[in-house]
């Protein structure tokens, strides 16, 4: 039976791609080009395509698809191996700041793998955490660039604001998609929105430059759009995130 094409063992949530590249793209243009931060992109990046080869090599994408694609274990092997690789090197290169911040991005790692393998990929709680997981790299790259642990934390924390509203955006789509209750949804949207404004009123510099993807969040639950036109919503929601990024960029 011939092999499935490589293509086919990319991580197939395409909304995760946004959530941890964006996040770490604007850190590296914030922190500049330092060994360590570079190494941690690397990493969380190749952690991040060990994702599907995991689950295809574990079964959770079918009896076939395990069948057909013989090469999962090898990419897994050689993923992790990058990933553990550059996350060594970050660790060396990096100050104590660094260290700490890479820890706590290897326990979300490892719990998201974890989680991987228990399934139950598009539950609610599960696309939060991936979230928090995928995020979080920014963190031990901007620390790699001398930022300050404050403003690192306060990025972090406003990157989970924007994704939080986004993730929750999206879920009210599908919901209204089946004609089924958003109360959560728009609840959860207004909550981050109102903390929002109260961290910008508290004088917190950073929390107003997720506006964007908030302004997005609220046009798609008003204005859902059709079954046929779903993919308006991921493309919405990048440009908003784009935009949060630049505006990140310019106030940091």
């Amino acid at each position: 039976m011939p092999a499935q094409p490589a293509t086919k063992l990319k991580p197939k949530e395409h909304g995760a791609y946004a959530i941890l590249g964006i996040p770490m793209i604007t850190s590296l243009v914030l922190a500049g080009t330092t060994l360590a931060g570079l190494c941690v992109a690397v990493a969380s990046v190749a952690g991040f395509l060990a994702h599907e080869p995991l689950l295809v090599a574990i079964g959770h994408r079918g009896n076939r698809a395990q069948r057909s694609t013989p090469t999962a274990r090898r990419r897994l092997g050689l993923l992790l191996a990058a990933t553990l690789t550059c996350g060594v090197i970050a660790m060396t290169e990096g100050t104590t700041s660094v260290h700490w911040s890479l820890i706590g991005c290897g326990v979300l790692a490892a719990a998201s793998f974890a989680l991987a393998i228990a399934g139950n990929h598009r539950t609610l709680g599960r696309q939060l955490w991936g979230v928090i997981a995928l995020s979080a790299p920014c963190m031990p790259i901007l620390l790699a660039g001398d930022l300050s642990t404050s403003s690192t934390m306060e990025a972090w924390c406003d990157w989970l604001i924007g994704f939080a509203a986004t993730t929750m955006t999206v879920r009210g789509v599908i919901a209204a998609q089946k004609r089924q209750s958003r109360m959560i949804h728009w609840i959860a949207v207004a909550g981050l929105s109102i903390l929002v404004g109260y961290l910008t009123f508290r004088a917190f510099a950073l929390p107003i430059a997720t506006l964007p993807m908030l302004l997005m969040s609220w046009h798609l639950m008003h204005d859902p759009p059709h079954a046929k036109q779903l993919k308006r919503v991921g493309w919405t929601l990048v440009a908003g995130t784009i935009a949060s990024a630049i505006w990140m960029t310019i106030t940091l």
